[in-house]
């Protein structure tokens, strides 16, 4: 093996025909772009999950144990004692949840529909460290939500709560705005309002504690904290941020293999190159082929020269690939260069996106290239090795 690599590097590195410089500069260049294009891919994609994830860790609880009807203010007392002595659990809190209606001040017959989430004590993203002391009630608004009904700081607002039973009388709750958030998930930053819980339920007395809201150390690795929740106390039914949102995680994956799929393709297209470059070093190299041949090179030595010189050659591309692909992905990060308007922001649900190689994408796309390369040099390597060398020292 140590021969057939020392001779597959002279075979490259020797003076060779401006054909052969061509060619081998077209396969390095297509290779390298190919696994670029698939490194920025991949690297978008894992970027997009991990903004995605992190928005919905900020926004909803780790972990929430839904009551099987409501629960009573004592109840969720005794409950949030024992969830907070759970080994991994950093805070439990009493939540419910509420639909409306918001008033929106230039347009009072279009009202806007949110999402109430009434908590015991206000989440680290509202920047608050307890709720405001007084009477009423008071809220802090997503930032878009509060950019489109022009409200802010300071203003009142008015939600509308449908009512059950189907009556047409809406219960209102007037909230005084007193900040807003920015999660740079599209949904919480458009639709959501937090809410104190007490004032809330004083409000609406009718209205229960839906759950209990969860933040655990590590949202990351919640199957060990969630089992343990739920041989606790069979009053609650226990999901986390994961479940919550697994089929949107379900449909990024899906996204990512079918472009890795298809971009592999494009890779195995631009290995073409690498053939044509072995098919042009074979008749470059035909009489040095021939040589090695009557000193006693058997076909398959020839072979595995050959197929060392074109792994060298694509491997080189795929090297350089992952290489440029890194870079280009780190400096679209710190330039936060994959930004969306308003407008795409709701759709694609997060602001910006991160260029976020993995090192498990790295090694995939390394190894998959370098198989294709290998593939690519396998069919020149073996009609080259099975020419005869006679005709081969005569040609030059």
């Amino acid at each position: 093996m140590k021969l057939e690599l020392e001779l597959a590097l002279r075979f490259l590195r020797r003076r060779t025909g401006v054909l052969l410089r061509g060619t081998a500069l077209a396969a390095f260049a297509g290779v390298a772009l190919a696994v670029a294009a698939l490194v920025i891919t991949l690297a978008l994609m894992n970027g997009y999950s991990r903004a995605i994830a992190t928005a919905l860790q900020r926004g909803n609880a780790h972990i929430v144990g839904f009551a099987l009807g409501s629960l009573q203010p004592s109840e969720a007392e005794e409950l949030m004692v024992e969830i907070a002595a759970v080994d991994g659990v950093l805070r439990a809190t009493p939540v419910t949840y509420l639909t409306g209606l918001l008033d929106d001040p230039a347009e009072p017959t279009n009202p806007v529909p949110v999402t109430l989430k009434a908590v015991a004590e206000p989440p680290s993203y509202t920047g608050l460290d307890e709720w405001p002391a007084g009477d009423g009630l008071v809220g802090v608004l997503g930032e878009r939500l509060s950019k489109n009904v022009g409200l802010e700081k300071g203003d009142y607002a008015t939600v509308r709560i449908p009512p059950e039973g189907g009556s047409w009388i809406l219960p209102a709750l007037r909230l005084e705005i007193i900040g807003t958030f920015r999660l740079a998930f599209a949904e919480f930053d458009e639709q959501w309002i937090t809410v104190p819980l007490t004032e809330t339920l004083r409000m609406l007395p009718e209205m229960g504690i839906a759950g209990i809201e969860i933040e655990v150390a590590n949202p990351m690795a919640i199957d060990g904290v969630r089992q343990q929740l739920t041989d606790l106390d069979p009053r609650l039914l226990y999901t986390d941020w994961r479940e919550m949102n697994s089929s949107l995680f379900a449909a990024l994956r899906w996204q990512t293999l079918s472009l890795f799929v298809v971009l592999s393709l494009v890779v195995a297209v631009a290995s073409c190159q690498v053939s044509s470059a072995l098919v042009v070093l074979a008749i470059d190299k035909q009489r040095s082929s021939g040589m090695l041949q009557a000193l006693g090179a058997t076909p398959k030595r020839i072979r595995r020269v050959l197929v060392f010189s074109g792994l060298l050659l694509g491997g080189s591309g795929v090297v350089g690939g992952l290489f440029i692909g890194s870079i280009i992905s780190w400096a679209m990060t710190v330039t936060r260069a994959v930004r969306f308007p308003p407008g795409l922001a709701r759709v694609y649900m997060v602001d910006s996106i991160p260029l976020i190689p993995s090192p498990l994408h790295l090694a995939a796309v390394a190894c998959i290239c370098l198989v294709i390369v290998f593939l690519a040099s396998i069919w020149p390597a073996w009609k080259t090795s099975r020419q005869d060398p006679v005709a081969s020292l005569r040609a030059v």
